[in-house]
């Protein structure tokens, strides 16, 4: 019989799962935050966190701690987009939970261009801490697909299970998220590469299959925020456009102008994602006057389209009994941006 090389190291890392001593259930009580304590959360990966570029690169970086601000050049966790501190993605997700009456800790780790192996290897004076309550994972933009599209799966398995394994050990209580990426316009629409002549959902599905299989066989992650289906499902629904080489009127473009990164529009419905499977709010409650958005830039109009397919995405992922220790949506009310800011 014949095994793939992603099912042998599942099961490598299964049995090494069950024979870690701190691998084991998490105790009631055992390191969760005390009432009225903020929960603290690290979000781990790159550029696809940070944004790459302004204004969601700078957004808000003052009520978050970027990890890596502040290092020495020669340390290989320095920033190499310019001068920090970063907030991207995180820090939108910081100000969503601010409006909604929660009290979240937001930490970010993000260095450009970098794996959940390079984390691993260097950052775990960062995340090997008791202290975090939550942490989200995030793995390089084609780590999760089939090696004959150039991603390398084994090491996406291996790697995030020895990041949850190590979180788990330090805060058996902590719960870990993966944050599953989207498709890529500029490795679709060109010529010559991994996806040119498939459509946009053939790379989203591979992302899909790549993030969803690990956290299914893993057993031990919260659930996946499905940020890659959510920008697939504003595509299909004519919220977004699917080529942003050749631009429809009246269609949001997701992407920056790289064709890879998100733009502010991109990101704010990653962020809405974030909120709804973290905190089981529902973004739509946030309003067509939601402060993040307006400072992005994003119409009122919308900011409403991004948190309702947000709120539709996470409703539509796999349901407990599908995913291991996945909460569903909880309907949660939450005040709006007009009533936050009073």
């Amino acid at each position: 019989m014949h095994f793939s090389g992603r099912y042998l190291v599942l099961v490598r890392l299964a049995i090494g799962a069950a024979l870690l001593p701190g691998a084991v259930a998490a105790a009631p009580g055992r390191g969760r935050p005390r009432p009225g304590a903020p929960v603290r959360i690290l979000f781990v990966g790159n550029s696809f966190f940070h944004g790459a570029r302004p204004p969601v690169l700078t957004y808000n970086s003052a009520a978050i701690t970027d990890e890596n601000y502040g290092l020495p050049p020669g340390s290989p966790r320095a920033e190499g987009n310019g001068p920090g501190p970063w907030g991207g993605i995180p820090a939108i997700f910081k100000k969503l939970t601010d409006e909604a009456g929660l009290n979240y800790e937001v930490h970010l780790e993000a260095v450009s261009g970098q794996t959940l192996k390079f984390h691993y290897d260097n950052a775990l004076s960062v995340i090997d801490q008791r202290r975090w309550q939550a942490v989200v994972l995030q793995e390089y933009s084609t780590g999760p697909l089939p090696a004959r599209r150039g991603g390398r799966p084994d090491e996406f398995y291996d790697y995030a299970t020895r990041l949850e394994q190590t979180v788990h050990r330090a805060n058996p209580a902590a719960r870990l998220y993966l944050y599953e990426t989207w498709a890529r316009a500029d490795l679709t629409y060109p010529p010559d590469k991994p996806y040119s002549g498939q459509p946009i959902d053939s790379m989203a599905h591979d992302l899909q299959t790549g993030y969803y299989s690990l956290a299914q066989h893993n057993g031990r992650f919260a659930g996946v925020a499905p940020a890659g289906d959510a920008w697939l499902r504003a595509i299909r629904s004519g919220v977004a456009l699917p080529d942003p080489y050749a631009p429809t009127p009246g269609r949001l473009d997701l992407w920056t102008d790289d064709h890879y990164h998100p733009s502010p529009w991109g990101a704010y419905l990653n962020a809405c994602v974030l909120l709804a499977t973290i905190t089981g709010r529902d973004p739509r409650a946030l309003g067509p006057h939601e402060q993040a958005a307006a400072s992005l830039g994003l119409s009122p109009a919308d900011a409403v389209a991004l948190q309702r397919l947000a709120y539709e995405q996470v409703r539509a992922a796999p349901p407990a009994q599908h995913m291991p220790g996945r909460q569903g949506l909880k309907i949660k009310p939450g005040k709006t941006a007009n009533a936050a800011a009073h």
